[in-house]
């Protein structure tokens, strides 16, 4: 993985994955970025949620990183979200690139979690 990245995954609580991402997302770590989080994500785990307050740049292969994790875990069957602070400046890179209607965008881990346990017809995507 890029130097300019760090990833950390943890045990968020009740079948949930925490991916906790430091430093740039970008090219030139998004499929390392996108295998370490994948060989993470046990089959039994409800979900993931990505931890991006400690991003400080994403580029448009960053946001695709977010979205071929979000396709591979509904193949699984497994939920996702993404927790991004409002006022981070990554926040509006998303929004632009039209996050909020693909998964769930939500304002911290606590919210991303709480979206990930929710039941399957919850209206994830107006989280955040």
């Amino acid at each position: 993985m890029s130097d300019l990245a760090n990833i950390d995954i943890a045990d968020g609580g009740e079948g949930i994955v925490l991916a906790r991402i430091v430093g740039d997302l970008d090219l030139s770590n998004l499929h390392a970025v996108h295998a370490a989080v994948l060989d993470s994500m046990p089959n039994e785990a409800v979900g993931l949620v990505v931890d991006l307050s400690g991003v400080t740049f994403l580029d448009s292969s960053g946001v695709e990183t977010l979205y071929r994790l979000q396709r591979s875990l509904g193949v699984r069957q497994q939920r996702f979200a993404v927790a991004v602070p409002p006022e981070a400046p990554i926040r509006r890179a998303l929004e632009l690139s039209g996050a909020h209607g693909e998964f769930a965008l939500c304002a911290s881990v606590p919210e991303a979690i709480e979206v990930v346990h929710a039941e399957p017809d919850h209206d994830a995507q107006q989280a955040g």
